[in-house]
């Protein structure tokens, strides 16, 4: 009996040792497993965690108050965010601080990216800066960033109710929400010098050039940051410039261009550059650029940064130099009494007469084109009353009325006639008419080529507008000038014109000719139906 009790002790024991062991035994496995999943946790989210992170999906933005992350705002996917460096040791670390801010995000759905500052708009001067009220930050106007807190922003650029700032390395808009205020600046870009270097320019020259605009500390424009100034959206330092040319001036000089820092622009379109002798100023409606030779001096680059004008050769005292030339522009003539005409570009034979008489009755010279050329190049000088009469296309009145007058007057004219449409003979009826091109089938504004629509000079290649050019010399116009129809202008019309040989072209503009301005860009003024004789002599004195 007593052995009996001792094995059923001994087995008791054994029972309690076994429950207590496999106690311990589980215990000992769990502790493991939960090891295990921590080790497991935080290793995951140590993988999520980078200085720079983007957002896989739309992210809550937390704030820490009082050891607990509390909602306060949000970011949207594809978000750009940096980190602050975080020690993740548990994991209850699953929070990440937003660089810079009181703000975290969690190690959910995060991933890992280089991140380059964006710095397009590093050359705007900020003029203003906005104060917001409650954060609201957009990307292609859409909200992606929303926090409560306030924030001051510098404003680099206001485009269509857009005021766009930096944040966190990248560029947002801010619409609503904010105050703006002034800012105290550096001295801003009032009047902009364009350069561009003539096409045999040496490297020798060149770079003496690059040097001074960099030892003055000078800076370019990008063609956007071109636009912002020019459309008053955006300032810039005063010391900015912007330098034009063609692809191929870009491709041969980019290694020395970026030698200095600097770069061409040579995608221009819609801008056109005339050559000239003068800055540009913001919404200025024509451009100029500066030519760069090899005989430009070191001290004329330095007056062309500073808009200073070339000098003006004086003339001699015995004659007067006319300084200025009004060229006047016509189009159709009708006579009132026997016909009509709905054009706002007519202008009756009365009217016309009367122009007339007061240029005969004024002491007024009616030029040549080639004394106008002549005078334009410097080589002799004109009555200081002496303007430059022009008609466009040969149409209404202009076979007619129009040579008829001018042999009355003996006052001299040029057409600019478009040679595909009417026969040159047809206008060869007195010395005082002289006849140039307004090319052969140039002028049509409703031209479409693949889908493309609009003034057909401006969507032919080269080739073919020199063969327009070519073909319309070859009907016995004059080949000193010629007139841009519809007053549209490219680079590569002007350089056909090059190529064929004219050395003069005109166009609109409203405001007189001087030595100047671009034998490429001749202003006129138009003489409409409407155009009174106040007005008429107001366009002459």
């Amino acid at each position: 009996m007593k052995k009996k009790r001792i094995i059923i002790l001994l087995s008791v024991l054994l029972v309690v040792a076994l429950c207590v062991g496999g106690f311990f035994l589980v215990r000992k496995f769990q502790e493991e497993e939960k090891k295990k999943k921590e080790l497991e946790m935080v290793s995951k989210i140590r993988k999520s965690f980078s200085e720079g992170i983007k957002t896989k999906e739309r992210k809550k933005i937390y704030q820490k108050k009082k050891d607990e992350y509390q909602e306060a705002g949000f970011v949207e996917k594809e978000t750009f965010l940096p980190l602050e460096k975080t020690e993740i040791n548990s994991s209850s670390d699953i929070y990440f601080k937003i660089k810079d801010l009181d703000y975290y995000i969690d190690y959910e759905n995060l991933e890992k990216v280089s991140h380059t500052e964006d710095n397009s708009l590093d050359h705007l001067i900020p003029t203003k800066r906005l104060v917001t009220e409650k954060t609201e930050l957009y990307k292609n106007n859409q909200l992606v960033i929303s926090l409560p807190s306030s924030f001051t922003f510098d404003v680099f650029l206001i485009e269509d109710g857009n005021h766009y700032i930096s944040f966190l390395g990248e560029i947002y808009s801010v619409k609503d929400h904010f105050q703006l205020e002034e800012k105290e600046t550096e001295p801003l870009l009032q009047k902009l010098s364009v350069f561009q270097f003539s096409e045999d320019i040496s490297q020798e020259k060149m770079e003496e050039v690059l040097s001074l605009w960099k030892e003055k500390e000078y800076t370019t424009l990008t063609k956007q940051e071109f636009i912002y100034w020019t459309e008053g959206k955006g300032d810039f330092r005063e010391k900015s410039i912007f330098l034009v040319g063609s692809a191929a001036q870009k491709e041969k000089w980019n290694e020395v261009l970026s030698k200095y820092g600097f770069f061409i622009e040579s995608d221009l379109e819609p801008f056109y550059f005339h050559e000239g002798d003068q800055q540009l100023t913001k919404g200025a409606s024509t451009h100029y650029h500066y030519l760069v030779s090899n005989s430009t001096t070191k001290e004329r680059i330095v007056d062309m940064l500073s808009g200073i004008p070339k000098p003006t050769p004086t003339p001699a005292p015995r004659t007067s130099s006319g300084g200025s030339v009004a060229v006047l522009n016509y189009h159709f003539f009708y006579d009132a009494a026997t016909e009509g005409c709905n054009e706002s570009i007519c202008i009756s034979t009365e009217n016309f007469r009367k122009q007339l008489d007061y240029l005969k009755n004024n002491g007024y010279k009616t030029l040549t084109m080639q004394e106008f050329y002549d005078w334009k190049m410097g080589n002799i000088t004109i009555p200081e009353k002496s303007v430059l009469l022009t008609i466009d296309d040969g149409a209404m009145g202009t076979d007619t009325h129009l040579p008829a007058i001018l042999s009355e007057y003996q006052m001299h004219a040029s057409l600019f006639l478009i040679t595909g449409w009417w026969d040159i003979s047809k206008y060869q009826k007195t010395p005082y008419l002289e006849i140039y091109s307004h090319g052969d089938e140039l002028h049509h504004n409703d031209y479409c080529r693949d889908s493309n629509c609009g003034f057909k000079p401006l969507l032919l290649s080269k080739e073919e507008i020199v063969a327009d050019l070519n073909l319309s010399l070859s009907k016995g116009v004059g080949k000193l000038a010629f007139c841009y129809p519809f007053y549209k202008t490219s680079q590569t019309l002007e350089s056909a014109l090059r190529e064929v040989g004219i050395p003069l072209a005109f166009a609109g503009g409203n405001r007189k000719a001087t030595r100047n301005v671009s034998n490429y860009y001749i202003p006129r003024y138009v003489v409409y139906k409407g155009t009174s004789l106040s007005q008429f002599i107001n366009m002459i004195s």
